[in-house]
């Protein structure tokens, strides 16, 4: 395939355009606009519906165009933090106990870890539950006596547990005389209401 010679070509349309441009300067001197009248009447209609047919709906469907990529835009950088906090409440819902076991799972969750430790609840509350939005809080209050070693065992235990738990309240008192620790602890979890949270 032979090389173009861009300034080639560009000099001799150059030289074309300049020569055109005399010749009508010519014709127009000589004879005046009567010559370029019948042109005229055919070309300026003839780019009047030029614009108004190809150029007029090709620049607003331009824009429409630049809109749907703007918005294309932005809709893929919400998509990433939508997917991401998508799978963050995935994750925390993972962690909430099941809604059918809300009358169970935080005495049970108790008595197991109790029974780990050897100790003995010497009250227990009755369970309390309150509505917050999707949600259902759950609360449960014991008390125990048991020795400082004990006590931090079992608040590990309670503490690193898969579903989510939370201590409310806890008071700690030391019996001078016996060296054991008196422990009344408040603990809450949250179930989600039926249909109440979607991922």
């Amino acid at each position: 395939m032979a090389d173009i010679d861009v300034k080639e070509y560009f000099t001799r349309f150059k030289s074309f355009f300049t020569e055109m441009t005399d010749t009508m300067m010519a014709i127009y001197a000589e004879k005046g606009m009567a010559p370029f009248k019948k042109p005229l009447t055919i070309t300026v209609p003839l780019i009047l519906v030029i614009y108004v047919l190809v150029y007029n709906p090709l620049s607003s469907k331009i824009e429409n165009g630049n809109v749907e990529i703007q918005r294309g835009r932005a809709i893929a950088e919400s998509a990433g933090d939508y997917q991401d906090s998508r799978s963050r409440l995935a994750g925390f819902q993972r962690k909430l106990p099941p809604l059918k076991e809300k009358d169970d799972w935080l005495n049970s969750l108790l008595a197991s870890t109790a029974k780990n430790h050897n100790i003995s609840f010497d009250a227990i509350t009755e369970q309390t539950e309150e509505e917050s939005g999707n949600f259902l809080l759950v609360y449960r209050q014991v008390q125990f006596t048991s020795d400082y070693a004990t006590v931090g065992k079992w608040l590990a235990e309670v503490e690193n547990t898969s579903n989510f738990l939370r201590i409310v309240a806890l008071v700690v008192n030391k019996d001078p005389e016996s060296g054991r620790v008196k422990v009344t602890i408040k603990l809450s979890t949250i179930f989600p209401k039926k249909g109440g949270v979607a991922i």
